[in-house]
């Protein structure tokens, strides 16, 4: 749950992704700090929870645990998981082979 991949984004550098937008998205979401799992910390709203699973909005949730977004991963993200398994890891959907040109992970993102 809430796996933070890096908290030094310069660690993550990918030449192909050429839109500064997309840089900023991945940059937030290797570090587990987006609008909507977050907003909250400045609002001072309760926590968000996912309304399927009832456990707290994480990137990581929703990115590779929530049952409901199952579907939407085998489609786009089945080059990314583990190798024996359908097992979905967020280091893997957000790092550097995943995200290779010809790889859908914008798509599901």
């Amino acid at each position: 749950m809430g796996e933070i991949i890096t908290s030094s984004i310069p660690h993550w550098k990918y030449t192909h992704v050429r839109d500064r937008s997309a840089q900023n998205l991945l940059e937030r979401l290797r570090i587990g700090h987006t609008y909507l799992t977050q907003r909250y910390l400045l609002t001072r709203d309760p926590q968000p929870y996912c309304d399927d699973c009832l456990v707290p909005l994480t990137v990581g949730h929703l990115v590779v645990e929530c049952p409901s977004l199952t579907d939407l991963r085998h489609r786009y993200l089945y080059r990314c998981r583990g190798r024996d398994t359908v097992v979905y890891y967020i280091s893997k959907v957000l790092g550097p082979a995943c995200l290779a040109q010809g790889h859908d992970v914008f798509s599901y993102l």
